[in-house]
């Protein structure tokens, strides 16, 4: 009887454990951002959600930037040493490159901070490809465990 007992408790407390280790997630909800950061016009276009930008730094250097402009602290886990990814697509749309398909991450459980006000930033150079003069698509996002997210698009021009 003290054995039905003690084993019962022994399986409640290993599955209040496992939903509680089922619990840990980020708090913000994806949000895809397509906008570069250019404004067209002279309007001030005021953010107030998570967003992720790209900026060009140099001829094939890139800076990919999460920014938090709200009061709230997010937490990101990822499950390896990853943190974004980004592609490069020709202008029907094909997918010419992949970092994540080129390079190893280590598998290693990781945690970031985003603060209120506060950002992500990611630099990040475009390998060198044989690429034919033209206009093609440069879309970064973040890759917590919970999924894409954070998405922004810009150009690369080659000449």
């Amino acid at each position: 009887m003290k054995t039905g007992k003690a084993l019962a408790v022994f399986l409640l407390m290993a599955f209040t454990l496992l939903l509680a280790a089922c619990g840990t997630s980020s708090t913000a909800e994806p949000e895809t951002d397509t906008d570069n950061g250019s404004s067209t016009g002279n309007e001030e276009i005021e953010v107030t959600e998570v967003h992720g930008t790209i900026e060009q730094l140099d001829k094939d250097l890139f800076r990919y930037t999460v920014n938090n402009p709200t009061d709230e602290t997010i937490y990101y886990d990822f499950s390896s040493g990853q943190r974004f990814d980004f592609t490069l697509s020709n202008d029907k749309g094909e997918e010419l490159h992949r970092d994540s398909s080129v390079n190893m991450y280590m598998q290693a459980l990781g945690e970031e901070t985003l603060q209120p006000d506060g950002k992500l930033e990611y630099e990040f150079v475009i390998p060198e490809l044989e690429l034919e003069a033209g206009v093609y698509e440069l879309k970064a996002w973040l890759t917590p465990t919970d999924g894409a997210e954070y998405e922004a698009v810009t150009e690369f021009k080659v000449e």
